[in-house]
């Protein structure tokens, strides 16, 4: 009960500061007429509520932060993250979100056939809701270039 306490002023904290960062965006040329200060602002308005109503009606958790489990995959996920961040530009987001997806899914213990087909359903699901739907134009990736 005491981490969830930790983690949701740590997650308040850094909204907030992500709040006042967003705020100075500012562009020369605007696209929409509102820019492109509102999106990010708002997500993080949003995440620093939700953060607080986390610290004041939080639920008992039996989380064991000491274990040797829960450290393990918590690195593992870090480094997961880590390699998608350095292989989305290069090999693309569908690519690199198959990779991340795939890893994330073997963590929670998923069987390694389904969680490939998972992650290769999410990543070309997700690349056409963005470029299809909201008209976000994602990397392809340098070597497809």
């Amino acid at each position: 009960m005491f981490s969830t306490k930790i983690c949701s002023l740590v997650l308040f904290s850094l909204s907030l500061i992500g709040v006042y960062i967003g705020w100075g965006i500012q562009t020369e040329f605007s696209y929409e007429p509102l820019g492109p200060r509102p999106f990010p602002v708002a997500t993080l308005a949003l995440l620093a509520l939700c953060s607080l109503l986390l610290f004041f009606f939080q639920e008992k958790s039996n989380i064991k932060w000491y274990a040797f489990d829960v450290w393990k995959k918590l690195i593992a996920l870090i480094i997961a993250f880590c390699i998608f961040a350095f292989l989305f530009e290069y090999l693309g987001f569908v690519l690199s979100s198959i990779f991340f997806i795939f890893c994330v899914s073997l963590l929670f213990q998923a069987k390694l056939f389904p969680a490939f087909i998972f992650a290769v359903c999410c990543s070309i699901s997700i690349y056409y809701l963005f470029d299809s739907i909201l008209q976000i134009t994602l990397p392809i990736g340098l070597i497809f270039t």
